[in-house]
Parts: C-alpha cells; structure tokens; sequence
C-alpha cells in the first residue's frame, strides 16, 4: 500500500513538473508573439529600418528648397537684367527721390522706388547665387536611399495584405479595398501612395499624400508633379474623370 501511494505521489510531482515546464514553454511562446507584434511597424512608419534612407531624403529635399527650376531661374535672370536697366538710369539722383521706371506688369508697384528695386535685386542675386550651389547629398546616395525606401513600401505593402492587417484610413481612403481576381493595378497604387508619404515626409491622418504641395522653389514643383501623377493614377484606379475627379 505504501509503495503504491509512493508511486503515486511521485508521478504526481512529475506531472506537476511537466506542467510547469509546459507552461514556461508557452510563457515563452507568447513573449516571442508580442515581441513580433511589436516590431512591426506601421506602413508609414519611419523606424531603424528606414531612418538614414528618410534623412538623406529630407537633406535633399532641403537642398532643393533653395533651388529654382529652369522655367523660374530664366524669369529670376531677366528680371535681374530688367532691375539693373532700371538701376542703372536713376543712379546720381538721391535715395529715393526718383521712381525708377519699372514697366513689366509682373513688377509689384512697392518695388517702383530705388531702394526696394535695389532690395529686390540683391535678393534675386541671392537667389540664384544659393540655386548655383550643390549643397545635399549626391545623387547615387540619393537614387540609393529611395530604392530601399521603395523596397521595405512594397514588403510592408505584402505582409500586410497577406497578413490579413486592416488598412490605415489615409490608405482605404485613396485606394478603396484590394479588387479581384486582379489586384496588381490596387497594389501599384497603393505602394506609390505610402512610397510618397515616406519620402516625403507625409503624416496626415486621412489625406493620403498630405496637403496639396505649393511653393516657387525646385523641391515644391518636383512634388507637385508627383502629387499630380499620383492622383492620375487614382483617377484611373477608380475609373473617374472629369467632374467625378479623384480630390486629394
């Protein structure tokens, strides 16, 4: 009788380590699960994995608030011409006794007197002294930084997809749910959206590509033309046009 309750007892302690060790076993399965859940990040998130590729780009970008395009350099230079004429025939007369006679329409009356035409001259050289200089990264490391940006978008892009992950609002927004039995032109869409939110620094909550972009400078243009193009993309996506035009 005493050797059975002995057996006994001992098979208990052994199952009583068993389901300690089993439990350990999940414990540790479970912190692997959150662990992974937690290092996944957002579609538009910028972590480790893209921070230097985000940086060079917004050095870039940076850089090319500075510069004008070819279209706005030409007007920045004749203008310069036209303020120098001007200049030119008023000098000999005392700071602003005399109107120099500025008759391009584009010219502003509050540049009509000879120290805002000087002003106005010294910034325009300014301008295209800055728009001159070659300040930013280089443009292998800038090509480089949006191919890896471009590359974790698309991966992003799939593992949510294929993962079953709900879609942020500024995504299901712009591009509606995945179609089928072809999705490629969704996918295409969608991954040029959260491509431009990552160069480009986009935040919104709901617009997906930010605010419509504005500005004279080279960087402003470059991502008023992307902008553009995109909502090209999602017109078509869509199958709109004209009056039913896709607003972003």
């Amino acid at each position: 009788m005493s050797e059975e309750a002995g057996a006994s007892g001992a098979g208990m302690v052994e199952l009583r380590e068993d389901v300690a060790e089993l439990r350990e076993q999940v414990a540790e399965l479970a912190a692997l699960v959150r662990r992974d859940v937690q290092r996944r990040p957002e579609l538009d998130e910028v972590d480790e994995e893209l921070a230097d590729a985000v940086a060079v780009l917004a050095a870039a970008h940076e850089a090319e608030r500075h510069q004008l395009t070819g279209e706005q350099a030409a007007a920045v230079r004749k203008r310069v011409e036209q303020l120098q004429t001007q200049l030119a025939k008023g000098r000999g007369r005392g700071p602003g006794e005399s109107y120099v006679n500025l008759t391009p329409k584009h010219v502003q009356p509050k540049w009509t007197t000879v120290e805002a035409a000087q002003r106005l001259l010294e910034a325009d050289l300014l301008k295209l002294e800055r728009a001159e200089r070659s300040d930013g990264p280089g443009k292998t490391e800038i090509a480089e930084a949006r191919a890896r940006i471009g590359a974790v978008a698309a991966q992003r892009l799939t593992d949510a997809v294929t993962g079953g992950q709900p879609l942020p609002v500024w995504l299901s927004a712009a591009v509606g749910s995945m179609p089928r039995p072809d999705p490629e032109p969704w996918l295409s869409t969608a991954r040029r959206v959260l491509t431009f939110r990552l160069e480009h620094g986009v935040t919104d909550a709901i617009l997906p590509l930010g605010a419509k972009p504005g500005g004279e400078d080279a960087y402003s243009a470059r991502r008023a033309g992307e902008f553009a193009k995109i909502a090209e993309q999602l017109n078509q996506l869509h199958k709109l046009g004209g009056a039913s035009e896709f607003a972003l």
